[in-house]
């Protein structure tokens, strides 16, 4: 059974979270040496927060030194959780309501970087600086409808919706719970048949549009025609930090 204070409260790290990891490898492309820290991403939060009154945003709290405080909150809902201190990178699992989180203190991030393929992947079609903000969207959106979902299923016939893996991040499950929706032969990938309802919901549900159109293509890394779980995580910038590589046929 899904606890659904658990998922709920999550949703609201998705957009901050995408939108911190891009800002992170940017800031690291442009120079290798630059620390990205709490302060600095407070002052930008607190300055979103002003000027988006109603979009509840996540503030950091911040340690000296740069770090984060191992217990964040978002107080416009009552959520707490644990992160790593260094990166501010929420741990799964550890969200609780109108209570204050056990968190290790000093809980860091490995020092091991994932060789991420859709890093600086092109999203044909997609405007420059568009395709963070396009993928958000989509997994907000999938994370919304698995939420649903999860509420209006009958107690008894559980059907997909298995115990989850409580090693998975909130964005891991749900794509997790996509890919077996749309697996329906069971075969661990997505045939050509069955990417067709994947193209439709990219459609209608992810902005801007014009990112939708060859977003398949781009999930594709192999260019097998079908797309497997470890490249719908990819494309969806879901993967773990410090977690196992992912490796891909060439």
């Amino acid at each position: 059974i899904f606890i659904l204070s658990e998922i709920t409260a999550p949703t609201l790290w998705i957009k901050h979270l995408v939108i911190k990891d891009s800002k992170m490898n940017s800031s690291n492309v442009r120079n290798s040496e630059k620390v990205h820290s709490c302060d600095q991403e407070r002052q930008s939060a607190l300055e979103e927060a002003r000027q988006n009154p109603r979009e509840g945003i996540v503030i950091p709290e911040c340690a000296p030194g740069g770090l984060y405080k191992p217990v964040q909150c978002h107080q416009s809902t009552g959520y707490c959780w644990c992160v790593l201190v260094d990166t501010g990178r929420p741990l799964p699992g550890t969200s609780t309501r109108y209570e204050t989180p056990v968190c290790e203190s000093d809980a860091r991030s490995k020092s091991t970087e994932i060789d991420d393929p859709f890093k600086d992947r092109e999203l044909p079609g997609c405007p420059e600086g568009k395709k963070v903000e396009f993928i958000t969207s989509l997994l907000d959106a999938l994370t919304t409808d698995m939420v649903q979902a999860i509420n209006s299923a009958a107690p008894t016939g559980g059907g997909r919706f298995s115990e989850p893996d409580p090693s998975h991040t909130l964005e891991e499950r749900v794509v997790h719970w996509y890919f077996s929706q749309l697996d329906n032969n069971s075969s661990n990938d997505i045939n050509k048949r069955e990417l067709k309802p994947f193209k439709r919901y990219v459609k209608k549900k992810a902005k801007p549009k014009k990112c939708a159109r060859r977003f398949t293509d781009y999930c594709d890394l192999n260019k097998d025609k079908s797309i497997s779980l470890q490249e719908l995580k990819g494309c969806l910038g879901v993967s773990k930090e410090g977690g196992e590589c992912l490796f891909f046929p060439t």
